[in-house]
């Protein structure tokens, strides 16, 4: 038996019955993106140890895995040329694979290969679901859409942190981490089979027929936003990479926290911080897009500074703040990517701006941290991981900056009318 999610009616004002399958059926897409992310970094530390290597060697690991985010253009791209059914489908089949070998990993050169691929397809997979819930919702609903699948991330991130304690002291141990997600994955690719291609992807295909160019997206026509888009994406990842990949080194490390006390701290926080993904994109649709990113962007610089200065007893609250803020960049950044582009270019400029350009912030994040860390360390001589966050946290200014300057309101328009 396979759930079937019609495509929903065409410039619609209302959300339908169809519109809550289909967004059940791509949703997942983020669940899984924000498992892998807040696993990786919940196992850096236990890695570092079973492998016998450095922190700057890990934190190479970990900017080697990011750069799966950049190669995943060649997977999100072919949505314009397929369709983004197709691609979703296969994306999740190429994600379990990895997910699978990763738990087999004899080292840290297996672990960073299987986990490169892993990335690979889950963030291709991640970006055709924004896509998918632009093309089909209706406009006065399309931020809250993005919204929702985005807070699937935060709902992963909670479950990968509840299991993480329970799982470092199993026989499994980490890799335990990633045999658990297999279940699902599977569940998720048998019910995606009676999803049908997008109204908009349809009708721009029967109108155009033949191979789509994917170097459209940087037609004179649409490079200004272009590159607005990637310049916001690449300074959101390097600030938002920064926190979310360091925070259990951090506690671990500067604060003294155990595995029990990391996994606990941040199932609570990312459990409460996911109203920040649903409150993004419903003030993004009633108050505005430029107010709430530049709100959200600048709220979020000060909730990572304080989470990564915060003594131990404040910890657990600061870590709420950086949560609430900090994983609706992920929301503002995709409403704005999945709306100032035509349908026949959408999902090569989301490859483009994002998986292109914007990841290059992904993966100079943790080479970045790594070497600030070093120069940035305290008198009682720790780790410095604290400080240089703190210093990485500017770049969420500066994107509250890009969207002041550079970036149109586009709340209530249809996505015909904004890419005129």
């Amino acid at each position: 038996m396979t759930v079937t999610a019609q495509p929903p009616a065409a410039n619609s004002d209302r959300l339908t019955r169809s519109h809550y399958a289909l967004l059940g059926l791509v949703a997942s897409a983020s669940f899984f993106e924000g498992y892998d992310f807040i696993i990786l970094n919940l196992v850096l530390p236990l890695i570092e140890k079973e492998f016998r290597v450095s922190f700057q060697t890990v934190s190479a690991a970990a900017a080697a895995i990011a750069v799966g985010t950049i190669v995943a253009f060649f997977v999100i791209r072919l949505g314009d040329r397929f369709g983004r059914r197709p691609v979703l489908m296969a994306t999740v089949l190429g994600y379990t694979i990895a997910t699978a070998l990763t738990a087999i990993s004899t080292g840290l050169v297996t672990f960073v290969v299987f986990q490169f691929i892993a990335r690979v397809f889950l963030v291709a997979e991640w970006g055709m679901a924004s896509v998918i819930i632009a093309e089909e919702f209706p406009a006065r609903h399309r931020a809250w859409g993005i919204a929702l699948v985005q807070a699937l991330a935060g709902v992963g991130g909670v479950v990968g942190s509840g299991l993480f304690s329970t799982m470092a002291r199993s026989s499994l141990g980490w890799r335990g981490m990633y045999l658990i997600g297999l279940i699902p994955l599977m569940i998720v690719f048998f019910l995606r089979r009676g999803m049908q291609e997008t109204r908009r992807f349809s009708a721009v295909k029967a109108a155009q027929p033949g191979k789509s160019d994917f170097k459209a997206a940087l037609a004179p026509a649409y490079r200004r936003n272009l590159m607005v888009v990637a310049l916001m994406w690449t300074f959101m990842y390097l600030s938002y990479t920064s926190v979310f990949t360091f925070w259990t080194k951090f506690a671990i490390d500067e604060r003294g926290l155990t595995t029990a006390e990391v996994s606990r701290t941040v199932a609570i926080a990312f459990t409460l911080g996911l109203t920040g993904f649903l409150a993004a994109g419903k003030l993004m649709d009633v108050w505005g897009r430029r107010p709430t990113c530049i709100t959200f962007f600048l709220l979020g610089a000060a909730s990572s500074v304080w989470a990564f200065q915060a003594p131990r007893p404040l910890m657990s609250i600061s870590l709420i703040f950086l949560a609430f803020f900090n994983t609706a960049f992920l929301t503002l950044c995709s409403t704005y990517t999945s709306e100032l582009f035509p349908t026949h270019v959408r999902a090569s400029a989301a490859a483009w701006t994002n998986n292109t350009l914007g990841r290059l912030g992904m993966v100079l994040a943790p080479l970045l941290v790594g070497q600030l860390a070093i120069p940035l360390r305290g008198a009682t001589g720790n780790a410095g991981v604290g400080n240089a966050v703190s210093v990485m946290a500017v770049f969420a200014v500066v994107d509250a900056a890009l969207v002041f300057f550079f970036l149109p309101e586009t709340r209530r328009k249809e996505l015909e009318e904004i890419c005129q």
